[in-house]
């Protein structure tokens, strides 16, 4: 009776009939139709499900009820109860008349007819694919449908018109007096119009349930994501969504034992359109369930329960990261990865009271996902610093230290800090090894302080270093460039004109400011960056610790939030160092490139230079390599 072209009519919907897409649970159909109404001129693709009203769309309706508007599953658009649906069908379009669409990407048949259901009724021989409009892709919901397919037959058309029936698995009997009825004479007369009533299937009795919804983005969905192996990091996230899902409906007493791919989409948040695989929990089932996800023991004693969802969420996890479902067997192919061999063998266990909690899965899945989506990050360190070879400097006036901060297992947070003194003999190398010790002293116990604000807690540091200097030197005075790494992520903070660069991919980047008069008068224009390097006044700082109790707001130039890559090398260095070496020369001796064994040979090389050019002032290089190794998990 439902067939492709049928125009039906369903609240403010005028629907046409594009495809019909499968039948589940021997119980009801799925059909992909076009919406309209009659204020909008605009199309719209959405799904409609036909089922028996005491069935499984009733059952959905009530925990849809239970639910209210719940942002996960996907809303209704229209529903009806009919007696005959025939009350609700108009006739077909003439050949004029005939609907036609744009081929949708992908039809999703197959998952609907489930191994364990029987033969469906319609057996597609082409696939119809049509456009899924973008307004439709976060709010879809599908459900399934049952269709009565009339078989009508037609004498009158000629034989090569006769009409095909769309239901391919129903069985006509004809007597022998029909199939030889060519063989009796006609006398004049018309041979009456055979007719052969259809033989509705199990649930199709009684009143019909018509359920309309929008139709799930085909590019969204889990089976078009399962197609297209999702990493072991994106199935962890998926099940982690799915098993929040499921926890919910625990929480309404309701348990979920099987899935659909193709009436999910993937999304933030998932969407799911179909609920017909829920069902009351600690309810006994009146015969035994199957499916690609299903918990082995519904099949002999169905009863769902709340680790029947976990078997579920388990099975799925195991279809993510192998590419296809477990087998209803008691072995399944291990898995070598820590958390994950865990989660797979404890949640597809057949004894039932091993398998984990929702909330001990989702827990645990959470973990698995921090745990393996956590890079390795390591820094290798090379330092080297020198008096120089002025005869005014008996004393190294630089200073520099790097600590790192890994308590109870925590991320390892690294600071490291480069000072150069001020003030002449022993005061600037005091207040240079204070300004140093004083930041450095600063991390322990403050870890959890920097995620919050990095760069407050960094201003509060250089604060008090400036206070501990002005106070204990009052004469003297320094810069001070600090560098904090966490993971990936690097925060400076700077006062003076020490600089930090960062080299990366065959270039080389300076992130500090030069807090001087000659940087001044070159970003004003006044003189070039050429001039700069003879200008009498270059080494006149116009920021340093010490020479003030307290710090203007904004005195300290701090940059947060600079993400980092595998091989980035970042140089603290004093300005006997850069005055004399240039930006160029130091990225081709810290170039990615290089093999690890070499750092510590370029900031010798470096330092080599310092000292081949004269070497006027002290000279102090502190070299850090970062290395991030992320955690690979692969599977067959």
């Amino acid at each position: 009776m439902i067939s492709e072209n049928t125009s039906l009519k369903i609240g403010q919907f005028s629907i046409t009939v594009l495809e019909n897409i499968g039948q589940r649970n021997n119980q009801i159909r799925y059909f992909k139709v076009r919406l309209d109404t009659e204020d909008s001129e605009n199309h719209q693709i959405g799904m409609l499900r036909v089922g028996s009203a005491t069935g499984l769309l009733q059952q959905e309706l009530q925990l849809r009820e239970i639910l209210g508007e719940y942002a996960l599953v996907a809303p209704l658009l229209a529903q009806t109860t009919v007696s005959d649906i025939s009350e609700i069908v108009a006739p077909s379009p003439s050949a004029n008349d005939t609907v036609v669409e744009t081929p949708i990407e992908e039809s999703f048949t197959s998952n609907l007819n489930s191994e364990t259901s029987q033969k469906t009724l319609l057996q597609l021989n082409e696939e119809l694919e049509i456009d899924t409009p973008s307004t439709l892709e976060t709010e879809i919901e599908a459900e399934t449908v049952e269709t009565v397919v009339e078989n009508t037959t037609n004498s009158e058309l000629p034989s090569d018109e006769q009409p095909i029936s769309s239901c391919e698995d129903e069985v006509q009997v004809l007597d022998s007096d029909s199939l030889n009825s060519s063989d009796k004479p006609n006398n004049g007369d018309y041979l009456e119009e055979e007719y052969y009533p259809e033989v509705p299937l199990p649930g199709n009795e009684g009143e019909q349930l018509l359920l309309l919804t929008a139709f799930p983005n085909q590019q969204l969905t889990l089976s078009n994501c399962l197609k297209n192996l999702p990493s072991p990091l994106e199935a962890l996230k998926l099940s982690t969504q799915i098993c929040q899902f499921f926890w919910y409906l625990h929480e309404k007493k309701w348990c979920f034992i099987d899935l659909d791919p193709d009436l999910i989409e993937i999304g933030k948040p998932i969407c799911c359109f179909d609920l017909t695989c829920a069902y009351p929990e600690a309810t006994p089932l009146t015969s035994g369930l199957m499916g690609t996800y299903c918990a082995p023991e519904l099949a002999f004693n169905p009863t769902p329960e709340e680790k029947s969802s976990t078997y579920t969420i388990g099975a799925l996890l195991y279809h993510t990261l192998h590419g296809y479902p477990p087998t209803q067997e008691l072995e399944y192919k291990k898995c070598s990865v820590p958390l994950l061999s865990q989660l797979l063998a404890l949640s597809l266990s057949p004894v039932v009271d091993e398998r984990f909690s929702l909330v001990q899965l989702r827990s645990l899945l959470i973990q698995a996902h921090n745990t393996l989506g956590t890079v390795r990050v390591s820094w290798e360190i090379a330092s080297e610093s020198t008096v120089g070879l002025s005869p005014q400097r008996l004393h190294n006036e630089d200073s520099y230290g790097i600590t790192q901060n890994d308590s109870q297992g925590s991320e390892i947070v690294v600071l490291a800090a480069l000072a150069d003194g001020m003030g002449g003999m022993a005061q600037g190398e005091v207040a240079s090894r204070l300004a140093v010790k004083s930041v450095l002293d600063g991390l322990s116990g403050e870890v959890g302080n920097t995620r919050n604000s990095r760069e407050q807690w960094l201003v509060s540091l250089v604060e008090h270093a400036n206070a501990v200097v002005s106070e204990a030197v009052p004469n003297g005075g320094t810069t001070l460039s600090l560098v904090l790494l966490e993971s990936t992520k690097m925060s400076i903070a700077h006062v003076g004109d020490s600089r930090i660069y960062l080299v990366r991919d065959r270039e080389i980047r300076q992130l500090s400011e030069d807090h001087s008069l000659v940087a001044m008068l070159v970003a004003s224009g006044q003189i070039s960056e050429e001039e700069s390097r003879e200008h009498p006044d270059r080494n006149v700082l116009t920021k340093s610790l010490g020479s003030k109790k307290r710090l203007s707001q904004g005195y300290v130039q701090t940059v947060t939030d600079i993400e980092l890559q595998d091989g980035d090398v970042i140089l603290l260095c004093s300005d006997g160092v850069w005055d004399l070496v240039s930006d160029q020369e130091l990225m081709e001796l810290f170039m990615p490139i290089m093999p690890p064994t070499v750092l510590q040979t370029a900031v010798n090389q470096a330092i080599k230079q310092v000292l081949k050019r004269g070497a006027t002032d002290n000279a102090t290089l502190l070299a850090l390599r970062c290395h991030i190794t992320p955690v690979e998990v692969y599977f067959p």
